[in-house]
């Protein structure tokens, strides 16, 4: 196996993994929806895990992308980064979907504390 950037897959994972399924209201229920481009949200996610802090270089990885490409939203092009990332470490190849919607201010991020495992 290659080694891969392990930052992209944890950036697609934590924009992902807010996603609760008993609430119905976009964009409260979280989910893939590009929040993590905000600084309050990577402010809650670097504090309550600082072996995540690799998300802000990850995000200035694909910046450069999102400028070139600004019709992809960024909740596609982290998931994106992320599927790539492990099919380029010898992984499985992931069917994409694209359409996500972005959060578009920062007052529509979940809240603190949906990651689960916390």
């Amino acid at each position: 196996m290659r080694p891969f950037p392990l930052k992209q897959v944890r950036l697609g994972w934590h924009d992902a993994g807010t996603y609760n399924k008993n609430i119905e209201e976009w964009p409260l229920r979280g989910g893939a929806n590009g929040n993590l481009r905000f600084e309050i949200e990577l402010k809650q996610t670097l504090s309550s895990q600082s072996s995540f802090s690799g998300l802000v270089n990850a995000l200035k990885l694909l910046q450069p992308i999102k400028d070139k490409y600004s019709g992809v939203t960024y909740a596609d092009l982290f998931q994106l980064a992320s599927a790539t990332a492990m099919e380029e470490a010898g992984g499985s190849k992931f069917p994409m979907k694209y359409g996500r919607v972005d959060v578009s201010e920062p007052e529509q991020c979940p809240e603190e504390g949906r990651l689960p495992g916390k």
